[in-house]
């Protein structure tokens, strides 16, 4: 298949990545850690909140013995016990609030001592793409269960016509596709490489999902007293801006697609719908497009 754009022809057939860097395969007790990690977000997610804290012990004590989990990452996940046990008691206190924030990036950002992170496959994709890791993260997976059980869950007010924020959050996706290729950000590059199954799991439950309970959960529930528009374009400012590192115009792709999840939070009114969402929207990325730019 092809198609022209503009004046550029673009090759449009599926590629299936070969492995040049062989893939690396972790142990059964990683795997197995991971596991009971991924099962305790889940569990989380679907407001299973005694299930997932008895998931995460399980996971951290797997964790510790496959590895994973070194003597540094009990102290984070110490802290983040602590935090969760003073918020259930004092939570109108915006110091514990801060002190949370503080610790949640400094985790997202793999800063804190203890966590071994697992390569399954690094190299460079074709195209236009740069080189890339596909990585399964345990902090930030960390970091996104501890907001799902420590997070209130928003107060939506008033009946809103859901049909239309669904109209409008398809419409701010497709804008940001349209910015992101007509700017030249992203290029057409059809692919499926071979370590997508890995990466879909930790895009899923590691990337998008933390993403989705700070972004979303977290902050319309930080402004639950303020209008439903302001919610979604706070939320989406903000998810902007944290990709201020691939510049200005990566800033502005990134809120309207944030502004789409918001509005799909706000449509669905439950966590799944953005976090699903994203993760398509993440999806189309890779196998379309080029990545991980």
């Amino acid at each position: 298949l092809s198609f022209v754009t503009g004046r550029r022809h673009v090759d449009c057939r599926p590629v299936l990545i070969p492995i040049g860097d062989v893939m690396t395969l972790p142990d059964f007790s990683v795997l197995g850690a991971y596991a009971l990690l991924l099962l305790a977000l889940l569990a989380a997610l679907f407001t299973r909140r005694r299930l997932a804290m008895g998931l995460g012990v399980a996971a951290s004590v797997a964790g510790l013995l496959a590895g994973v989990l070194q003597l540094p990452a009990l102290a984070a996940i110490a802290l983040l016990a602590g935090l969760g046990a003073a918020l259930q008691r004092w939570p109108r206190q915006p110091v514990l609030w801060v002190l949370a924030v503080l610790l949640m990036l400094v985790l997202a950002l793999h800063r804190w001592p203890g966590f071994v992170s697992h390569a399954w496959w690094q190299g460079v994709l074709p195209g236009a793409s740069q080189p890339y890791t596909v990585y399964w993260h345990w902090d930030k997976g960390l970091a996104g269960l501890w907001l799902l059980l420590c997070l209130p869950m928003p107060q939506w007010g008033t009946a809103v016509a859901r049909p239309r924020l669904w109209a409008v959050a398809g419409l701010a996706l497709l804008a940001a596709l349209w910015l992101a290729l007509g700017s030249g950000l992203l290029a057409w590059q059809p692919k499926w490489p071979v370590w997508w199954l890995p990466w879909l799991a930790a895009n899923l439950l590691l990337v998008s999902l933390p993403e989705e309970a700070l972004f979303r959960q977290g902050v319309f529930a930080a402004l639950a007293a303020r209008p439903l528009w302001q919610r979604c374009l706070a939320s989406a400012l903000l998810f902007g801006l944290v990709h201020a590192g691939g510049g200005g115009l990566w800033v502005l792709v990134a809120a309207l697609a944030g502004l789409g999840y918001a509005l799909a939070y706000a449509a669905g009114r439950w966590l799944y719908w953005p976090l699903l969402l994203h993760t398509g929207f993440n999806v189309l990325h890779l196998a379309l497009l080029s990545y991980p730019r």
